[in-house]
């Protein structure tokens, strides 16, 4: 394994402004479509991987019951699904699930997966360990290129167009702070720098243009997004956690609760939709 680049720039986008109301996409909503992949709860002691519509029907198991699933993801691209399981003793496991869940196998042990690159053929994967480093890992030789370097990455997305990895990373406090890591060796940009909030589990909108994170600044978990371009971050009051924006981005699912919901990005229209955690929204 190599280091992917030399860390040739830190930046701080220190000039970002918080705005509270909706993103401005969000009067352009119309019926979410598409599905959302997520661990299923609803059994005592089992988790599921499974997917439903976002208006909570269709439910659909993809998985036999596992310890303990956790961050499920997708790629469009390649139809791969992938998703961490936990063993009793506290070990991880990935595994990858064929578009049609006909065929499951495991890739990795000692690890845990962030997400794929666009065209399917990376995976993301963080280590469970003290260093939480961030690793590229190839689907098909199976060969692994260290990203992050001193960084303890908690969250991991990988931009539409390629070229930047958003993570979400522990600070000396104990909290997150979110930065994007470029893949083509211009280094590293510190997007906040926050002291006493935690900014996590960022994810990009399918046009690469914002992130949806997930924020304590006002005392509880809410979805937040940032607009990159203008460097703004809109709070539309949504309470939860771990978003995962639909492909028109004009909604997100978030978990709360122990329960999946959606949510029109600006907040309105909130329906929780079953028992369960950690969704991905799928096209």
């Amino acid at each position: 394994m190599r280091i992917f680049s030399t860390l040739l720039c830190l930046g701080l986008l220190s000039a970002f402004t918080l705005a509270a109301g909706a993103p401005a996409w969000a009067q352009e909503a119309t019926t979410p479509t598409g599905k959302i992949l997520y661990v299923d709860t609803s059994e005592t002691g089992k988790t599921y991987l499974a997917t439903i519509n976002p208006d909570g029907t269709g439910k659909v198991r993809l998985t036999p019951a596992y310890f303990n699933i956790v961050f499920p993801r997708s790629c469009e691209t390649s139809g791969w699904i992938g998703f961490t399981n936990k063993t009793p003793d506290m070990k991880s496991e990935v595994y990858l699930l064929s578009r049609d869940a006909k065929k499951i196998k495991k890739i990795l042990e000692g690890v845990a997966l962030e997400g794929f690159s666009p065209n399917g053929k990376f995976l993301l994967y963080t280590t469970c360990d003290m260093k939480a480093e961030l690793y590229s890992y190839s689907i098909e030789s199976k060969q692994a290129t260290q990203i992050s370097q001193n960084l303890r990455v908690t969250a991991a997305d990988w931009s539409p167009d390629s070229e930047w990895i958003a993570v979400s990373a522990l600070t000396d406090d104990g909290t997150n702070d979110l930065y994007l890591i470029s893949t083509m060796a211009q280094g590293i940009l510190r997007l906040t720098q926050t002291p006493g909030v935690n900014e996590s589990f960022p994810v990009f909108t399918r046009d690469g243009k914002f992130l949806a994170f997930i924020s304590d600044r006002n005392g509880m978990n809410e979805i937040e997004y940032l607009d990159l371009a203008e460097k703004k971050i809109q709070r539309p009051l949504i309470l939860g956690m771990y978003p995962s924006v639909s492909p028109d981005k004009n909604w997100v699912t978030f978990e709360h609760d122990g329960r999946i919901g959606i949510s029109r990005s600006d907040g309105l229209e909130t329906k929780i939709l079953t028992a369960g955690r950690t969704p991905w929204w799928m096209k």
